[in-house]
């Protein structure tokens, strides 16, 4: 049993996406690209959708100081309503993994864009994440069948407030 001076300390900051990718998240980065080659979410976005003014926004959790994780989210661009956030850019490094931080990350995504007046959250994984959809589905989220099934992608979605259709 983990005593409460053994609870690991974490620490959620926002953060500009292009200067974490370029500083902090160096390492967490090369980490990704060899844990998941070629995955799109690597790759910095094309424009200023993970910043405030466009209702965005970019995670780091530090884990008893040290990056351990991050995620975003963007406003959706499938719903034209606004209502939904696209989590994305979610990462765990491997030795902070099974420790509760991406349960509390996502936690965190949540608390934040409802706070963002987000209604619904959408978040696509490869289809071999199998540890990630487990996550997924027990925060409450449930899978979409679509296009994207075809391309190795999963599609989860989830209410974030109550009172949504």
């Amino acid at each position: 049993m983990v005593g409460p001076s053994e609870r690991p300390e974490i620490e959620f900051r926002a953060l500009d996406y292009r200067d974490a990718h370029e500083s902090v998240l160096v390492f967490m980065a090369e980490l990704a690209t060899a844990e998941l080659p070629g995955h799109p979410d690597l790759t910095p976005p094309e424009g200023p959708e993970l910043e405030p003014e466009r209702r965005g926004l970019f995670v780091v959790a530090y884990l008893n100081g040290q990056p351990a994780a991050s995620g975003g989210y963007r406003m959706f661009p499938g719903d034209p309503s606004g209502d939904t956030a696209e989590f994305v850019r979610m990462y765990v490094r491997p030795g902070a993994r099974r420790s509760g931080l991406g349960r509390a990350l996502l936690a965190e995504l949540e608390e934040l864009a409802r706070d963002d007046d987000y209604r619904y959250a959408v978040l696509d994984i490869g289809a071999e994440q199998h540890g990630a959809q487990a996550l997924y589905e027990i925060r409450g989220y449930r899978r979409i069948h679509g296009d994207r099934d075809q391309e190795g992608r999963r599609t989860y979605r989830k209410q974030l407030q109550d009172g949504a259709d």
